[in-house]
């Protein structure tokens, strides 16, 4: 019985032996069948699956740094817009992903042919910014459909916006895509598609503290391009703030005064070189650049005569005129050949070697010494002057008041002026110098060129009693000591009759500048200044005869710098073909100055 039991036992755990077995059997069947299904059969799609769930790196755009004036008003800013971008390697074909995109937004043939060839030059995995500035309208039209789009993503940004449009805006400058001259000059710095950079200004000048270092975000994405998870974030450094020294009241008083004229005004303070203002005329809207221009709009601004895109005050050449005639009355004075009480008649003309140099008087203005010869801006007098020290004299003083060379501003393209010599002539020429070169030179006609900003540079020398400071657009900390081109050791006579003649062009009833009288009884000194354009023709008598052609008409010059005793603001003025200086030229700088008194009073 007991052996019958044991025999039963036996079958009954083979039985389920077997039933288990054949159930592993089965399973481990079925799992090496799924096995081979999905890695087999199914292999190749799988792969591409799983190769298409990666990272993605995003970058984070640093925002670009804030500009303000002296007061700490905002002149540039960044504000809120949105981007549309793709990354090529997850969105397929581009060119069809453009084209039902343009369903959505504005999207033109040429532009996506632009973007097919941008997306060429770059990595595929980094993401390609299809279009910028997109409305409200498109941004939902997009959002709603994002999952149609394999790659694509709407991002918000943040782009630079010049909240008092065209005000300052040669100063300030504008932004554009990277050129390969600029890729070359800031070669530390990496622009992606779509991102801008400073063209001019200090936009363009200041770039690399502006702009900042981007973050970087990594994100796992999925096959279709979605973000399935953030994997980390390195956050972007933010650009550093500027401060100018440009004051926005000056600046926009300035540019009011200049109205629909052509040319420039540069403000600055005499005793630290700092640039109050600047203003070149015509000016544009930076925020253009931003928004874009058709090309109608393009055309009309890059090609207009009077060079709206040029900022005059540092890149326009002009001959000085009579405002000129400081420096060689310094350049006298300084060399012992000039005493300021000799006397000199003018009939209305210099005869040299059968050549007539005319005063701009016909008549003539008598005996005239020289303080009332840089009162009457008298021309026979410094004809005879300039030929006493000769050229190289005036020259060596043309330079040591900031004149001939480029002043380190901080704006790019800043041209040099142009002061003649004999060995500059034979250089270029290869001339002799002739006597009536030293004659028409004494007057700032001629070889001689200049732009606003110098003319302002050599106002303030003599405003502050000899310094050349270096021009600066940047405000200056407290106890920062201003950088020094040159100093004049000027003896105080010299100064006190220098100031005395330029003092009576405004005051004195002869004076060439009464339009220049400010408000309040404040008491300034200037010198007007008239450029011949073209050679005038004249008649037997010596009148000249005056052409209709407006750009043949003579450029307007004024120099100024107040109070009289203690200097707290130089000017200069040129306004093209604007006629005689003291009528077109001196009326804008005390609007300047009388904006300037007004707010600071002038006894601070």
């Amino acid at each position: 019985m007991l052996d019958d039991d044991r025999e039963q036992f036996r079958g009954d755990a083979r039985r389920r032996l077997l039933l288990v077995g054949g159930v592993l059997g089965a399973g481990f069947l079925v799992l090496g069948g799924r096995l081979f299904h999905l890695q087999v059969m199914r292999g190749g799609e799988y792969r591409t699956l799983a190769e298409d769930n990666r990272i993605s790196l995003k970058p984070i755009t640093a925002p670009r740094g804030r500009i303000f004036d002296r007061d700490s008003r905002t002149l540039v800013e960044n504000s809120p817009d949105f981007e549309v971008v793709v990354v090529p390697e997850l969105a397929g074909p581009l060119r069809m992903l453009f084209k039902r995109l343009s369903r959505h937004i504005d999207l033109s043939e040429e532009e996506i042919k632009h973007l097919l060839q941008q997306a060429k030059r770059q990595r595929s995995f980094l993401p390609l910014r299809v279009k910028s500035h997109l409305s409200w309208e498109e941004v939902s039209s997009i959002e709603v459909r994002i999952h149609e789009f394999p790659g694509l993503d709407l991002h918000s940004q943040s782009v630079r916006y010049y909240p008092f449009d065209a005000l300052a805006c040669h100063v300030l400058g504008y932004l554009g895509e990277p050129s390969d001259g600029d890729r070359k000059r800031f070669s530390r710095m990496t622009y992606r598609s779509g991102e801008l950079v400073g063209k001019s200004g200090v936009e363009q000048h200041y770039e690399e503290r502006l702009r900042g270092q981007e973050g970087v975000l990594e994100m796992e994405v999925n096959a279709v391009g979605r973000h399935v998870r953030e994997l980390h974030r390195n956050p972007p450094e933010p650009g550093a703030d500027l401060y100018l020294s440009i004051d926005s009241d000056l600046q926009r008083e300035a540019q009011e005064a200049m109205g629909e004229e052509t040319g420039a005004v540069v403000a600055m303070d005499p005793n630290n070189g700092e640039i109050l203002a600047m203003v070149s005329s015509p000016t544009y809207d930076p925020n253009q650049f931003i928004r874009g221009f058709t090309h109608a709009q393009w055309q009309a601004l890059s090609s207009n005569p009077d060079r709206p895109l040029t900022n005059k005050a540092h890149q326009g050449h002009y001959p000085p005129g009579s405002t000129f005639k400081i420096v060689v009355a310094m350049a006298g004075l300084l060399s012992g050949k000039l005493d300021p009480k000799e006397s000199v008649f003018c009939n209305g003309h210099l005869l040299k070697d059968e050549l007539r140099f005319y005063c701009w008087r016909r008549h003539g203005h008598g005996s005239v010494n020289l303080i009332q010869a840089l009162t009457q801006s008298c021309d026979v007098y410094f004809y005879k002057l300039a030929e006493r020290l000769g050229i190289d004299a005036i020259e060596r003083q043309a330079h040591k008041m900031g004149l001939g060379a480029v002043s380190g501003v901080g704006l790019d393209g800043e041209r040099p002026g142009l002061i003649p010599s004999r060995a500059w002539k034979r250089k270029v020429y290869n001339a002799s110098w002739f006597p009536g070169e030293t004659y028409i030179t004494g007057i700032g006609q001629g070889y001689v060129l200049s732009t606003p900003l110098q003319l302002a540079m050599m106002v303030a020398t003599v405003a502050n009693g000899g310094t050349v400071y270096r021009p600066t657009l940047l405000k200056l900390e407290p106890g920062e000591t201003p950088e020094v081109i040159h100093r004049n050791y000027f003896s105080t006579y010299h100064l006190e009759v220098l100031r005395q003649g330029l003092e009576a062009v405004v005051h004195d009833p002869t004076g060439t500048a009464a339009k220049a009288r400010l408000d309040g009884g404040i008491r300034s000194a200037g010198k007007t200044g008239t450029s011949q354009v073209a050679r005038h023709k004249r008649e037997k008598s010596g009148q000249i005869i005056k052409s209709t052609n407006e750009k043949l008409q003579d450029h307007a010059l004024f120099v100024s710098y107040a109070p009289v005793d203690r200097p707290k603001i130089a000017v200069s003025v040129v306004v093209e073909h604007g006629g005689h200086g003291g009528s077109a030229a001196a009326p804008v700088a005390k609007r300047v100055m009388d904006r300037y008194f007004a707010k600071y009073g002038s006894s601070s």
